[in-house]
């Protein structure tokens, strides 16, 4: 799978991605890292194909320019999305043929100096949204809307239109992670409540190189 990126350093950081989530795992449950399993389901959204006995264990993995992360959950889907703020597409044209016309909206609203920023707070909570519902952009990223987190509220959706899908309840958190990337994580959750996930360094992961 790693030898369809073209640059060495994108099949780096995917090798180290999955490396991360097998340690991961192994951490969790007592189990070695090569025999995890794993499977796809129909839209491409990893699972676990060996899953331990009574453990509901939910993950999501991305990966860009300098960084890669993992999210674990228990009983609950999860989804999880990392860019590099110096993501050149990120321009209102991208916005208008994608994004939901009310992000747009706020989105041309904002001061020129903080467009950038702006559009990459909306692809990734819109990424974190698809890869949880296990759909990906098999989803149409214009068919929901999100509302923008501030210091004081977390982002929260506004609008789904598939009413199948505007059953679930999400809650989400993003949050700038030092000084070049943009991390949003959705987990499904019934009381849509702010939260602060619990973020750990994969120190490990350096030190086994």
């Amino acid at each position: 799978m790693h030898d369809r990126f073209k640059f060495d350093r994108h099949r780096h950081t995917y090798l180290v991605s999955h490396a991360l989530l097998r340690g991961a795992l192994s951490q969790l449950v007592d189990r070695p890292p090569a025999q995890w399993l794993f499977g796809l389901n129909a839209y491409g959204k990893p699972h676990l194909a060996n899953p331990v006995l009574h453990l509901d264990i939910q993950f999501n993995l991305s990966h860009t320019n300098g960084m890669a992360v993992l999210a674990l959950a228990m009983n609950r889907e999860v989804g999880i999305d990392v860019e590099h703020l110096g993501r050149q597409e990120t321009n209102t044209d991208i916005a208008e043929r994608f994004f939901a016309p009310e992000e747009v909206t706020e989105l041309i609203s904002q001061p020129q100096d903080k467009q950038r920023i702006r559009f990459l707070e909306y692809w990734t909570l819109k990424e974190s949204y698809i890869k949880a519902i296990g759909m990906g952009l098999s989803c149409p990223l214009e068919s929901f809307a999100f509302q923008p987190g501030t210091s004081q509220q977390a982002p929260t959706l506004l609008r789904v239109d598939d009413p199948v899908l505007g059953q679930k309840k999400w809650a989400f958190w993003q949050e700038q992670i030092g000084l070049q990337h943009l991390v949003a994580l959705c987990l499904q959750s019934a009381a849509e409540t702010q939260f602060k996930p619990v973020i750990n360094r994969a120190d490990w992961l350096h030190a086994k190189r």
